[in-house]
């Protein structure tokens, strides 16, 4: 482990190196795609997308040595695609949701073994057929990942969901005596925890490379880890990914009701309504800092949810009960403050 963590500290910083000398001989990668709407509302005018990809790279070395082999292909192809779109090689959100259906399908065609238990015997009856289990397994990972890509769009909210989603993998594993993603969660807490100190100040994020790669690959994890140990409720792993995956549902939704195009990013995600509103009420005057402090308000809220669904982590009763909760916050929240910000 203390030879991994060698290697892992010497491509981080050899690749954030790269970052820098790109910066200050003004090296211009960061033709970003992320929103900018986004970008504009709640980000620092020099935040950089492609430090995301620079800090995901050597995870994804790391992992090469570490994991199935094809569990790092196609996380790596996932990356690539956000990647594409992070400097505008392929700009068209429908190619890049075209690419991931196909990944995605071709993915649960040849690896049977994954199967979203529902504990709904006439669901789960319906999940033993190929045709059912690929739809299926394939849209829930569709919405996760751009759900996490979604969440991006304000400092500290994407990167501490995932921090503290891969800590409570890491928690449960450690109940469980599962050793062999030991060593691979450490190195994914460690690298979020320093990616976050640069995140809270605005000055770099994800982008999509590293949301997509990211997502995709502690989404698949967490699932694994469920399917393996019948002991773990599946709605454990829906408690830990409900924010991410409702957000891109609601997004759609609420585009639609409102008849408009669901390619086009706007600014009416719960996190932007939250600080337009803490903006208006003068919270503090420095854009960073009312941008991080949103993302860490939410991760708060989320954090209760997860550490009960944590302590009830083999209890279906317990879980449902926190996913519907914290959707009917999510949504009682959401339209408050649109009513008060109209």
């Amino acid at each position: 482990m203390v030879n991994d963590l060698y290697i892992f500290f010497f491509l981080a910083i050899f690749l954030f190196i790269i970052n820098i000398l790109l910066k200050k001989f003004s090296i211009n990668l960061d033709t970003i795609s992320k929103d900018e709407i986004h970008k504009s509302l709640l980000r620092s005018d020099n935040s950089t997308p492609l430090s995301g990809t620079y800090f995901f790279l050597p995870i994804l070395i790391y992992l090469f040595y570490q994991i199935d082999i094809i569990l790092v292909i196609f996380c790596s192809l996932f990356f690539l695609i956000g990647l594409l779109s992070d400097v505008k090689l392929v700009s068209s959100y429908k190619l890049r949701l075209i690419a991931q259906f196909l990944l995605l399908s071709f993915l649960f065609f040849t690896s049977k073994e994954i199967i979203i238990n529902t504990r709904v015997s006439f669901l789960d009856n319906l999940m033993n057929y190929d045709v059912t289990r690929i739809i299926v397994c394939t849209f829930f990972f569709m919405v996760l990942i751009n759900g996490f890509n979604l969440i991006d769009g304000t400092n500290c909210l994407c990167c501490i969901n995932l921090l503290v989603i891969v800590i409570f993998i890491f928690l449960l594993c450690h109940d469980l005596n599962i050793e062999y993603l030991n060593s691979e969660l450490k190195i994914l807490i460690l690298s979020l925890t320093i990616f976050l100190l640069f995140n809270f100040f605005g000055k770099n994020f994800l982008g999509d490379g590293a949301a997509y790669g990211l997502g995709f690959l502690v989404g698949y994890i967490l699932v694994n880890i469920a399917i393996k140990n019948n002991t773990i409720s599946p709605y454990f792993v829906a408690n830990l990914l409900w924010y991410p995956a409702f957000e891109n549902l609601f997004s759609i939704l609420r585009r639609n009701f409102s008849h408009k195009n669901n390619y086009l990013p706007d600014n009416n995600h719960l996190h932007q309504l939250i600080f337009k509103y803490l903006k208006i009420k003068k919270f503090t005057n420095k854009t960073f800092l009312l941008s991080s402090i949103v993302g860490i308000i939410i991760n708060l809220v989320l954090f209760i949810f997860f550490y009960v669904g944590y302590i009830f982590y083999n209890h279906t009763v317990t879980q449902v009960f926190l996913i519907l909760s914290g959707i009917f916050l999510y949504l009682i929240t959401y339209y408050i403050l649109s009513h008060k910000l109209k």
